[in-house]
Order: C-alpha cells, then structure tokens, then sequence
C-alpha cells in the first residue's frame, strides 16, 4: 500500500483542456467509426474541472494480481475470472472480475490486514494518478507509447504491474494494462450535465465508473480525468482494481 496525503485536487477537465484533448486524440481513435464530434461529447463527463478535497488514504501500490486474486478465491471458494483461466502470469494484474468480486476482494483484504479495505472513489483514484503536479497522465502530461500498455504500445496482452514508471505519488500501472473498478456510479459534476452515451444506451443511467484505460484500447482512456464505464465488448473485459484503506486525520 502506498499512503496518499490529503489535499485539494482538481478533478476533471476544463473546456481549454476538453478542446485540446478532442484535437489531440480525435484523429487517433481506436475506432474509425468514432468522430471528433462524438468523442468530444464523451470528454464532457470531465466536465466542468473543480476542486475536491480529497481526505488521507492508502491505496494498492500496484492493482490486484493475478497471484493475489488465487489466494482469494482458494480462501473464499469464488469463481476463477479469466485471466486466471487463461493462466495469465503470477506478476500481471487479474482482469474479468466483476465490480462485486472486486468489492468482495477488498473486503477479504481488509479483513487479513484489520482494516476496512474498499474500492476507490473516483476522486481518490484521480489524485493518485495525477499527483500533486495535476498531470494529464499518471506519468507525465504528453502521451508517451513507451510508458504505459495501451493499444500503442503494440503488446496486445498484459504486462507485469510493476513495468512503467509509476504517479508522483509511487502509484504504479494506473495508465494502460488493465481498467480498473471505482466505487463510485456515474453523475455529472458540480455544474456539469448527465452525458447521454454508448455507456448510458447499453447500460442504463447508472453504472460504475471505470478508470485508467487498458491494452486493448486506445491512449485517450489513460489520461487521469477520463471517465469510462463497462461497456458490455469482447475488447473492454480487461478489467481489473486496486484496494483503498481510508485513514481518519489525525
């Protein structure tokens, strides 16, 4: 686990940066069928940028392996998800777990350890990947195919947790690899508007926040204010967590 300090982060996106972002990543969507229009539209959920004040917590220093997810379900007799099935290495994160295997598993957590362990909420999981600098990325604040497992990277599969460089913060693998669960259902910001999508069409008006991008998606879901969802797709069952440990101030 790696402490987070308190502070003041300011999460989401203002429209200089949502306009920047649509140029930027506009012309190299994933999928072609996608235009800038749509995907601007999408940015929106970061939308307006305002401040959150963000209590002290630990969190995962890397997401839940698939080493550490064996254990789980050999203590607590779970299904096994199908990185597990696929015998993907000890040393990768674990992926296709639902988001209440992944509650479950930090239940478990905090339970060895003493603690009440939980998901993330958005804006903890955000401050840990922006750091006190507010990058874009967990790793800088120009995108860079050679730090993180997104589709540019050309992997095509998960890579060890503790491969890229990790957030100010010491937080590794929140860029790319593998999307992760929060704990927290989609709403507009203060001041923004609910954003009608693929996600909200498919899903419904309520589903989970997803964060953090993975290797078989495109670089624009690695930037820290993304905001994604579990889109019910072949490619989008990447899908891993990490495990959050709240702490009281002093």
């Amino acid at each position: 686990m790696v402490r987070i300090p308190g502070g003041t982060l300011h999460m989401g996106s203002d429209m200089p940066e949502i306009t920047a972002c649509a140029a930027f990543w506009g012309e190299r969507l994933v999928d072609a069928t996608y235009d800038v229009e749509r995907f601007r539209h999408w940015l929106m959920k970061e939308y307006p940028r305002h401040p959150v004040e963000v209590a002290p917590f630990s969190i995962g220093r890397y997401p839940v392996t698939n080493g550490e997810y064996r254990r789980f379900i050999g203590e607590r007799g779970h299904q096994p998800p199908e990185s597990l099935l696929r015998d993907d290495p000890a040393d990768h994160p674990v992926w296709g777990v639902s988001h209440d295997e992944a509650v479950a598993y930090a239940a478990w957590f905090g339970a060895r350890h003493g603690c009440e362990g939980r998901l993330p909420g958005e804006a903890e999981w955000e401050w840990a990947a922006r750091g006190p600098s507010g990058r874009e990325y967990p790793f800088g604040d120009q995108f860079d195919a050679s730090r993180c497992n997104t589709l540019e990277a050309g992997i095509g599969r998960t890579t060890p947790v503790d491969r890229y460089p990790p957030s100010e913060f010491g937080v590794f693998d929140l860029a790319g690899n593998v999307e992760e669960w929060t704990a927290d259902v989609y709403a507009p910001y203060p001041g923004g508007r609910y954003i009608e999508d693929d996600l909200s069409l498919r899903l419904g008006r309520r589903y989970r926040v997803l964060r953090g991008g993975s290797f078989a998606r495109g670089g624009d879901l690695a930037r820290c204010a993304r905001r994604h969802g579990p889109f019910p797709a072949p490619e989008f069952r990447f899908v891993g967590f990490r495990v959050v440990i709240h702490e009281d101030p002093p």
